[in-house]
């Protein structure tokens, strides 16, 4: 008897000693080093010019219908290929509303530069799904909030001439026809 409550003893430590040596090591690990400082390395403007204009301009030239001299023409994909890029195109809007609020590139952090990228951020997760889900009707509504929210804040920030047209419709957020 004695012989079995020692042999289930060891049984017991064997298998209770890689759990506290694993315990022992952890504790001696050292901490993970600070996160380095985030920095942006683009301009507004470079963002503009190298991420949300050709973003945006591949995702419109993959929704609706374009009546020409020629007649319909209908520019949803057909291909998994075409969904795949317009896929990409909406992720990229929607990251660059991101890296628009970040430090250092938000105009005016508790103002409306905020609203425009979250709507250019919401507008191309919305454009994420629409063109996951392959709805033509969707994606191309999505493209409508897409250049919305660019609309909006460019009508907002770009200094324009007070006689200017764009300028109609800011506050409204509907722009002139």
């Amino acid at each position: 008897m004695r012989r079995l409550s020692l042999a289930l003893m060891g049984l017991a430590l064997a298998c209770a000693l890689p759990a506290m040596a694993q315990t022992a090591t952890a504790a001696k690990a050292p901490a993970a080093p600070p996160a380095a400082p985030v920095r942006t390395l683009l301009s507004v403007s470079e963002v503009m010019r190298h991420i949300v204009n050709p973003a945006a301009e591949t995702y419109w030239a993959h929704t609706g219908v374009i009546d020409d001299e020629k007649g319909s023409n209908d520019r949803t994909p057909t291909t998994q290929a075409g969904w795949d890029l317009t896929i990409n195109a909406a992720a990229q809007v929607a990251e660059a509303g991101n890296l628009l609020m970040m430090d250092g590139r938000a105009r005016d952090p508790g103002g409306p530069w905020m609203k425009y990228a979250r709507a250019l951020n919401a507008a191309g997760i919305s454009g994420m799904a629409a063109a996951s889900a392959k709805d033509h009707d969707k994606t191309f509504e999505v493209g409508g909030d897409i250049y919305d929210a660019c609309f909006n804040c460019h009508a907002k920030y770009i200094q324009r001439p007070k006689n200017s047209l764009y300028k109609q419709g800011v506050e409204g957020a509907v722009p002139p026809k």
